[in-house]
């Protein structure tokens, strides 16, 4: 009797015990759920007056609400009817993208230009390749930043970009182009390897120092891997793997993969350097961008070191390409979808240039239409869909509190398609961009190049590259698609630049 009472009286207390600490890991759970609640809602709205956007939850943020589009003016058009022009997002940190030209000029071209002078806050991908965030694209707006950069502009015009005198590298390279093109004709081909191998060597001979022949496998290897670290970048895997962090366990692979292309890539710009180093002599005559960073570094060692150039080689290599190369890719698509503003092309170049020489960059103020064509495709391709900044100091935007480091995402895809500024914009009609006079007219609300302190460096070669090659093209041959076969796709693959869906043409020479 004794033990039975002692066995419940045992049990009773332990049962005590029990509800106690259930009741207290209950109170402990509830009290850690409200605290992660709290600090998730202070880092999502980091001030008074933030911009609104969805609210999104702890450890994912607003990834639902966002998790089925695929660039920023998809989100933008989702979100917009509900939030307004400006609107805030929860990634790691707080972004907020603006659309529309005012809020956008706000942030390039106004006062405040310097607010927003920097780079994003270090994402997670970002951080896997480029921790310390040198170079030129990524770095922030600092001294150093700067100082490389106005060494490149000097380095670069000191070549000749934006000069005739730079133009005998880019003719050379668009002869061997229409040589390979001539052998294709009349057979249906994919021109995007092509296209890009022969911006690719324009960058190879300025800022490394060598040239590959079009079919050269580690050439074609080194650009695949170029391509593939920008597609993967700005993959939905990249978009969960920087939004979310309890992601990153599950995402091991896609950021091994990410690193593993990235040191390919570097290791291929690190192995010209030391090419250079052992047969670079000091106070001789440079023969490439390689051999000014080298002379540079010896005069500024803590400064030009050979870990910055290997960023700074590959954002101007890299950037040049890309941006040129998917230009080109977009023109074509959009000739053989436009074969009426093709043959315009065609015959003012005729008419320019005639039949016993390619075009110059002379031509370039004779031929209008032409200038006209190019920039209605920057405007339809936006190939830098958006423009990323970071606020510098805690200011305003279009009446909102920006405090300093908050991410903000310029969408200049709203710029380009507004149907407000540009009548049925997602049709091709150079005419937009000429007077009645036939002269051509830029906009401000055609930004192809970016705007304000961090403009593309490389502008002047880019339009260089592009009339020289897309003139001399639409000069020589006529293309257009395949008979029988659906007409290739208009929609872009983000990138860190968007590039067209492959599609092949017919290439029929004229001359």
């Amino acid at each position: 009797m004794t033990l039975t009472w002692l066995h419940l009286k045992v049990h009773f207390v332990l049962s005590e015990i029990i509800m106690d600490i259930q009741q207290f890991l209950g109170l402990f759970i509830l009290l850690s759920i409200a605290v992660l609640f709290i600090q998730y809602y202070k880092r999502r709205w980091p001030v008074a007056n933030f911009p609104p956007g969805p609210t999104g939850w702890p450890f994912i943020g607003t990834i639902l609400s966002i998790r089925k589009e695929g660039f920023i003016r998809k989100i933008a058009d989702k979100l917009i009817p509900q939030y307004g022009k400006i609107f805030s997002l929860m990634q790691d940190v707080p972004l907020v993208i603006v659309t529309g030209y005012d809020v956008i000029n706000e942030v390039f071209q106004s006062n405040k230009g310097f607010d927003f002078a920097s780079r994003k806050e270090p994402m997670h991908i970002l951080q896997l390749h480029n921790p310390k965030k040198l170079g030129l694209f990524l770095a922030d707006y600092s001294e150093r930043w700067q100082q490389q950069r106005r060494f490149a502009l000097s380095t670069l015009r000191g070549f000749g970009f934006g000069k005739t005198s730079f133009e005998r590298k880019i003719t050379d390279e668009v002869s061997l182009l229409l040589s390979h093109l001539k052998d294709l004709a009349r057979v249906p081909q994919d021109l995007s390897t092509l296209l890009t191998s022969g911006v690719a060597n324009v960058m190879c001979d300025t800022f490394l120092g060598c040239h590959y022949d079009h079919n050269d496998i580690e050439f074609q290897h080194i650009l695949h891997v170029m391509e593939e670290s920008f597609e993967i970048h700005a993959g939905k895997k990249s978009l969960v793997l920087d939004s979310v962090p309890i992601s990153r366990p599950f995402l091991k692979q896609h950021a091994q993969k990410i690193i593993d292309l990235y040191e390919e890539w570097y290791a291929f710009l690190m192995n010209k350097v030391a090419e250079h180093q052992k047969s670079f002599v000091a106070d001789s005559e440079p023969r490439d961008f390689i051999d000014c960073y080298l002379a540079k570094g010896l005069e500024e060692p803590d400064i030009f070191t050979i870990e910055d150039l290997k960023y700074v080689l590959s954002d101007m290599f890299a950037g040049s390409t890309d941006t040129t190369a998917n230009t080109l890719k977009f023109a074509l698509l959009y000739m053989v979808m436009n074969p009426d503003v093709q043959e315009k092309v065609h015959q003012e170049s005729m008419r320019v240039v005639g039949t016993s020489r390619l075009p110059c960059l002379e031509d370039r103020d004779k031929m209008p239409y032409t200038a006209a064509t190019i920039y209605e495709i920057q405007r339809l391709s936006s190939i830098a869909h958006y423009i990323v900044r970071c606020a510098t100091v805690d200011t305003t935007l279009s009446g909102y509190s920006i405090p300093k480091g908050t991410n903000v995402i310029c969408n200049i895809w709203s710029l380009h398609l507004d149907p407000n500024l540009w009548p049925d914009p997602e049709r091709c009609d150079p005419t937009r961009h000429l007077n009645d006079k036939g002269e051509i007219v830029k906009s401000q609300h055609v930004l192809p190049f970016g705007a304000g302190r961090r403009m593309c460096m490389g502008e002047a070669l880019a339009k260089m590259e592009l009339f020289l090659f897309f003139s001399s093209l639409m000069h020589q041959f006529k293309f257009h698609l395949p008979p029988g076969r659906e007409p290739p796709s208009l929609d872009h693959i983000p990138g860190f630049t968007s590039s067209p869906f492959p599609f092949e043409v017919i290439i029929e020479e004229y001359l």
